[in-house]
């Protein structure tokens, strides 16, 4: 069996792949260009941008990302950014302590004018005018509107 494919050996013949099967060296073709595209020549690619050597760029120790000046700009931002939630956390818990001492202070309002309120309606209730009516010597008129018996 045969299969074409861009494995080729360097001196052009053709080699056997991992499964053993012969590989035969893939047709030489024209390589594509685009209309417009710079031609090559001399030392550039056909992109305009000169040719590498071979040489890898030597990278500096520090990366994109994390340069000096941002580190600090990042720990600052992070530091206000903290400063302004912890600030946010001691207003609420004091907001919070205020607000349970008002529901409190109003609690002990409200429980004191049901007491008030309690002694005025028991002191002003049926039950204790007609006791002090009778204490000073008046008598009972008994019902106002006699009831009417229906014989049937």
């Amino acid at each position: 069996m045969m299969i074409r494919t861009p494995i080729v050996q360097s001196n052009g013949k053709s080699r056997l792949n991992y499964s053993g099967v012969s590989v035969a060296p893939a047709p030489a073709r024209a390589p594509a260009r685009s209309y417009g595209a710079p031609v090559a020549n001399g030392n550039k690619t056909s992109n305009g941008k000169p040719r590498s050597n071979g040489k890898r760029k030597k990278r500096s120790g520090r990366s994109r990302f994390w340069s000096p000046w941002k580190l600090i700009m990042y720990s600052v931002l992070f530091g206000v950014l903290g400063f302004l939630y912890l600030t946010h956390v001691f207003q609420t818990q004091s907001t919070l302590r205020e607000v349970q001492q008002l529901r409190r202070d109003y609690e002990r309002a409200e429980r004191l004018h049901t007491d008030a309120r309690r002694n005025y309606d028991r002191m002003t209730g049926p039950a204790e005018v007609y006791r002090r009516a009778e204490s000073l010597g008046m008598v009972s008129g008994g019902a106002v509107d006699p009831v009417i018996t229906i014989n049937n």
